[in-house]
């Protein structure tokens, strides 16, 4: 499943090609019972069956959409993620304005939230011994977020915020990392985690030892 289906929720699942047009509301009913069956079942008990059954449509109606349930379950999770808040950062003109723009953004974590937490940690442990679902994870809901990462960095670098050359490829998974790892611990991922993230460790990291991006507002 291509990277770029991650980014947009009609994209999600395969492409229709030629006969009639994808219904939305179909997909979408498909999307939603693939979540519902995560939360209730699991990754592992949970068939495509179960999926065409919750969302009253025809199991081939499902297969046409998406060949496998990993490929399923990754866009179910990605529709849930885009629905929350946006992924792409907004451009304010400075790296320090882009991710407290991104920060503000985020939503507050509800008991809903706790529920999709152990879903994605459930899918962690089933990663570890289903590659299919591994590439899906790592193509799509994982590339989603290193993608926005990189925008924001490139950016900078364009500003010249941060030296042309300095090696950046770790910074997002370096995040995304911290993320899971908060997921594992059952720990919450909120404003005063991610501000802490950004304060000790990435804006130190492109930008250099001790600076944190407040140092070009206090000179202008």
């Amino acid at each position: 499943m291509p990277a770029s289906t991650g980014t947009n929720p009609q994209n999600l699942g395969r492409s229709p090609g030629r006969g009639r047009p994808r219904d939305p509301n179909l997909d979408a009913a498909i999307l939603d019972a693939a979540l519902e069956g995560l939360i209730h079942h699991g990754y592992d008990r949970l068939t495509m069956d179960e999926i065409a059954v919750r969302a009253q449509v025809g199991k081939g109606a499902v297969y046409r959409r998406w060949p496998s349930k990993a490929e399923l379950v990754v866009d179910a999770i990605v529709a849930w993620r885009l629905a929350r808040s946006p992924v792409a950062i907004p451009d304010t003109g400075s790296l320090r304005g882009d991710f407290d723009a991104a920060l503000e953004a985020m939503p507050d974590m509800d008991e809903s939230d706790g529920a999709m937490f152990a879903v994605l940690l459930g899918l962690l442990t089933a990663a570890s011994r289903d590659s299919e679902l591994t590439a899906a994870l790592d193509a799509n809901l994982l590339e989603m977020a290193r993608s926005a990462i990189r925008d924001v960095l490139e950016r900078a670098v364009r500003r010249g915020e941060i030296e042309p050359g300095r090696d950046l490829s770790l910074v997002p998974d370096m995040v995304i990392g911290l993320n899971l790892l908060r997921i594992v611990a059952g720990q919450p991922i909120g404003r005063e985690f991610f501000r802490r993230v950004l304060d000790d460790l990435v804006l130190p990291a492109v930008l250099g030892a001790g600076q944190t991006g407040t140092e070009s507002k206090r000179a202008e």
